[in-house]
């Protein structure tokens, strides 16, 4: 009897992984799975044992693992924070290590907004504005911010002061007769609308996610949606916090998703992707104005954590950016994704269950129309993985994709035949 307490008590996990190599994780019995998730939860964007990553790690190890935040300096970080502005195309310039998780990363975002404005004599803002269908962490602030089903039995633990307008999905909230730029318009005036409800003196961050993420499966936002969304917020001195926990640091072709929008907003949350697995580490990437008004206000950051900016996952994180950032990765990255979402559109493009492929980089879903969405977006998952030993992440109504960036094109290939061929296959025999 496991003496763990399980996520799901009635069905705990029913197969132990003892190692993984590439984009393989393999079992104690011998079954060897082609992951396509990056992990289940998208982090593990380099695959597995990179012996850059894994080398760098040793070496850490060998010589010191832990450096506290406050107290002393770690030129690790310093490299690392160089390394993740130099292909930033944002205006943003100072990096704040935060601690291992996105929800991390968002609660330190929030207070760093919340503490920017105190200090800088606007006392009165304290409100925070999200999207319906967004996910934003497991804390109790990140938690309120996002709309996944399951935490809703939380609700009562509830910190106030956070609203939400609809989320920004294109092909569900469209009106007949709108354009795409007349959407991304109405969209900004929700946010505005939402601002003057609550009183602009009052409301200090919108928050959200830079492409619509795992809840509705990677949408990207119309054309044009985030510079109004900026205008807005800089009409009435209102932080943007973009949260790119899931879409950052290379996974969408950029280093930074919000710069396929041109767009700098005041926060950008990193998280998973940032150590891809390795060791956890999590940061906010915000601005020397921000920091000014702090040094010049308190004269500290109120918020800490015991082990933000911890030395070993700064190496780790620092050795998975250096892959990351080259030239080669991020066009590997554009390549396949642009290949696997083509392939799969010409595969099923014109059956009656397929709806679309969408998202950005190798973050993308396929979304189908059944009559039994859940069921069908489940079977999908458990065929290609029984059958094939394929991992997707099935559900709802879509199959996500997050493949590490050292898939192959072959890898790619074998993943889109078997995925096509299943989605046809399942369509047929259940419904």
């Amino acid at each position: 009897m496991s003496l763990l307490l399980h996520t799901f008590p009635n069905d705990p996990p029913t197969e132990n992984i003892v190692s993984g190599s590439g984009a393989y994780l393999m079992t104690q019995d011998g079954k060897r799975y082609l992951d396509m998730t990056s992990g289940a939860t998208s982090c593990c964007i380099l695959g597995y044992a990179h012996p850059e990553v894994t080398a760098a790690i040793k070496a850490q190890v060998d010589q010191i693992s832990y450096i506290d935040y406050k107290a002393w300096l770690d030129p690790n970080r310093e490299a690392l924070a160089e390394l993740l502005l130099s292909r930033a195309e944002h205006g943003l310039d100072r990096v704040f290590f935060t601690g291992q998780s996105g929800s991390e990363s968002c609660e330190a975002a929030m207070k760093l907004s919340y503490q920017a404005h105190q200090d800088s004599g606007r006392t009165e803002k304290s409100w925070f504005i999200a999207r319906e269908q967004s996910y934003h962490g497991a804390t109790l602030h990140s938690m309120v911010l996002s709309d996944r089903p399951n935490l809703q039995f939380f609700h009562k633990l509830f910190p106030g002061n956070c609203v939400k307008i609809p989320q920004h999905h294109p092909n569900y909230r469209m009106r007949p007769g709108e354009t795409l730029a007349d959407y991304a318009e109405r969209s900004a005036r929700e946010l505005e609308d939402k601002i003057l409800e609550i009183g602009p003196e009052k409301v200090c961050a919108f928050i959200a996610e830079t492409i619509m993420g795992g809840l509705v499966g990677n949408v990207p936002p119309a054309p044009g949606y985030w510079q109004h969304i900026r205008r807005v917020c800089d009409r009435y001195n209102v932080h943007l916090i973009m949260d790119e926990v899931y879409c950052g640091t290379g996974t969408s072709g950029k280093i930074y998703c919000c710069d396929w929008d041109g767009v700098t907003p005041d926060f950008i949350m990193l998280g998973k992707t940032m150590g891809a697995g390795y060791i956890p580490l999590s940061a906010v990437v915000t601005s020397q104005r921000i920091e000014q008004a702090i040094a010049a206000g308190q004269g500290r950051v109120g918020y800490s954590s015991t082990h933000q900016g911890h030395a070993l996952g700064v190496a780790a994180a620092l050795a998975v950016q250096r892959v990351i950032h080259r030239d080669e990765t991020l066009d590997h990255v554009q390549k396949l994704g642009r290949h696997m979402s083509g392939a799969i559109e010409a595969g099923l493009g014109d059956h009656p269950f397929f709806v679309e492929v969408r998202g950005r980089g190798l973050r993308f879903a396929v979304e189908h129309k059944t009559p039994d969405n859940h069921r069908f977006g489940t079977q999908m998952q458990q065929s290609l993985k029984e059958q094939h030993g394929i991992l997707v992440d099935g559900k709802w109504h879509r199959v996500a994709f997050a493949p590490p960036f050292i898939t192959t094109m072959a890898q790619a290939d074998e993943v889109v035949d078997r995925f096509v061929t299943t989605f046809k296959a399942l369509a047929s025999s259940l419904f």
